[in-house]
């Protein structure tokens, strides 16, 4: 499976491209053809490759909603980020996303094409009405990402602010006060 944007392609991580995630970073980029960038995963996103392995091993079937995408630049062809699924949409029909661009990729444009990318990916099941985000409250840089996609802020608290995209077509509240 994979997506295409305008200068991306985004594709979701096999369980045992998730193993090679964490063992061996390298090892994924060349399971996906692609050329090395000497990446090298923080705690936080080798946490994040653990839960979605876990995750992805409990329901195999609905591998792509509980996943880990790769946000490949296809000139480059270089993994420079992911997005991260946290799971089939829920009975409000929220989808749960997370995302992170390499530091030498950001303010690009690349995080809203993978954004906008996925959204369109996520709205194609009738389920989904929303796409939710959560980011912490002084990322001004994700925090115009996700304007740049229409979203307003949901709820807020002491660190963090969750923003809601809405499937086109539906009529979203207001924005909460700040």
């Amino acid at each position: 499976m994979k997506l295409k944007g305008t200068r991306l392609d985004l594709r979701p991580l096999t369980l045992a491209q998730l193993s090679l995630a964490e063992l061996n970073y390298a090892g994924l980029e060349r399971d996906f053809d692609l050329n090395a960038s000497g990446t090298v995963l923080d705690d936080e996103m080798l946490y994040a490759m653990q839960v979605r392995h876990s995750r992805v091993l409990q329901d195999p079937l609905n591998y792509p909603w509980l996943t880990n995408w790769a946000v490949i630049q296809r000139e480059e062809q270089r993994l420079i980020g992911f997005i991260i699924l946290k799971g089939c949409p829920n009975d409000q029909g929220e989808v749960i996303v997370g995302y992170t661009i390499n530091e030498s990729h950001r303010r690009q444009g690349y995080a809203t094409e993978a954004l906008q990318c996925i959204c369109g990916w996520i709205f194609s099941d009738p389920r989904a009405l929303w796409v939710i985000a959560d980011t912490e409250k002084d990322n001004a840089a994700s925090h115009k990402v996700l304007k740049h996609l229409g979203a307003q802020k949901h709820r807020e608290a002491e660190e963090l602010i969750w923003w809601r995209i809405a499937r086109p077509g539906t009529q979203a509240p207001a924005e909460i006060g700040v």
